[in-house]
């Protein structure tokens, strides 16, 4: 228990250096930065924050989700990823990611080449490079991309140590009605690749999105090990 909590406060403590280091550089690039709420499964379990760093078309994103302080004495909900992404050439550089939900425990160092070859925790390993992203930046593309409703999305995903595929449905949400009193316009990206097979093979990732352009990622929902973790952007 006690070496389970000094793993999760230092974690606490890189996630904190990692995200001053970005908002310094900040001050010379285009950033955007969002605060969610974290729920997992029922529980109201912590915060998350993505920040988005674009200088001379490189991305740098940071997405950081801390279960609450409550919460973490009894179970610990921590993922950490940081990334590097050539915009202009749609290219993955560098992906980092460090996860800790209860007891399962997991980090990935990654370096990627242009010659098809990633380096993963200094093992290296075939990967076709060519269109794969990763979480952070599959959502500041999506923020730039002009949905049509009806649409099929497919992207080559990374999810720390290997590829997989997101197919998403993209559908119109729009303007609240009698039956839907408290609905919100926008737009709703749901995975396709539901069933028992597909979802033990490909990553399970959906989205909700602002009407207005450029979108902003108001929800977000991403499968985990144990469960499913629904964020929700904070009120401003």
């Amino acid at each position: 228990m006690l070496a389970s909590r000094l793993a999760s406060e230092t974690m606490n403590m890189l996630n904190k250096i990692l995200l001053g280091i970005i908002l310094l550089s900040a001050i010379v690039s285009a950033t955007e930065a969002y605060s969610y709420k974290v729920k997992y499964g029922l529980i109201h379990a912590g915060q998350a924050t993505l920040i988005h760093t674009v200088e001379d078309k490189v991305l740098k994103s940071i997405f950081v989700m801390e279960s609450s302080p409550w919460l973490s004495t009894l179970w610990t909900l921590s993922d950490t990823v940081v990334t590097k992404y050539l915009i202009d050439k749609e290219r993955l550089v560098h992906h980092a990611r460090a996860i800790h939900e209860g007891s399962y425990h997991r980090n990935y160092e990654v370096s990627f080449s242009d010659s098809n070859m990633a380096t993963v925790n200094g093992k290296d390993k075939e990967v076709d490079i060519q269109g794969l992203r990763d979480i952070p930046s599959l959502l500041y593309e999506l923020s730039l991309t002009r949905f049509q409703d009806g649409d099929t999305l497919q992207y080559r995903m990374w999810d720390g140590r290997g590829s997989g595929v997101l197919k998403l449905l993209v559908e119109k949400i729009g303007n609240p009605s009698l039956f839907k009193p408290f609905g919100k316009p926008g737009w709703r990206l749901t995975p396709l690749n539901s069933t028992r097979q597909s979802r033990a093979n490909q990553i399970q990732l959906s989205m909700f999105y602002s009407k207005a352009y450029p979108h902003t990622p108001l929800e977000i929902v991403i499968d985990t090990k144990y469960g499913n973790i629904q964020m929700r952007l904070d009120d401003p």
